[in-house]
C-alpha cells in the first residue's frame, strides 16, 4: 500500500481578502453557512428550527427585515431526535401550521 503524504500549507490572514457576510436572517443564519442552535433538552430548539425550516421551504419570510421570494432549500440534521418518529412528524406538523396560517 502506498503511502500518502499531505502537504500543509500556511496562509497569512493578512493575505485573506475579507468578505461580507450576506445574512438569510439577520444576525442568526448567514447564506452558504453551517448554523449550529445549542442547548438543554426540552429547550424548543427543534420546534424553533423546524419551524423555520417549515417556513424557508414554503417560501414565507421569518420577519419583515427578509426578502425571500421563493422557496429556500433546507438542511436538517439532528442529533437527539429520531427521523421517524420525531422530526418527520414535528416537520409535517410545523408546514401544516405554516399553510394553516398563510391561508
Amino acid at each position: 500500500m502506498a503511502e500518502m503524504r499531505t502537504e500543509l500549507q500556511m496562509i497569512k490572514m493578512s493575505e485573506i481578502q475579507s468578505q461580507e457576510v450576506a445574512w438569510l436572517w439577520f444576525p442568526f443564519i448567514p447564506y452558504g453557512k453551517l448554523s449550529i442552535v445549542q442547548g438543554d433538552p426540552g429547550d424548543g430548539k427543534s420546534t424553533l428550527i423546524l419551524n423555520i425550516a417549515a417556513k424557508l421551504s414554503m417560501g414565507e419570510c421569518i420577519d419583515e427585515n427578509m426578502n425571500i421570494t421563493e422557496p429556500v432549500n433546507v438542511i436538517y440534521q439532528t442529533a437527539e431526535d429520531g427521523l421517524a418518529d420525531t422530526a418527520s412528524q414535528d416537520l409535517k406538523q410545523q408546514m401544516q401550521t405554516v399553510a394553516e396560517y398563510q391561508s
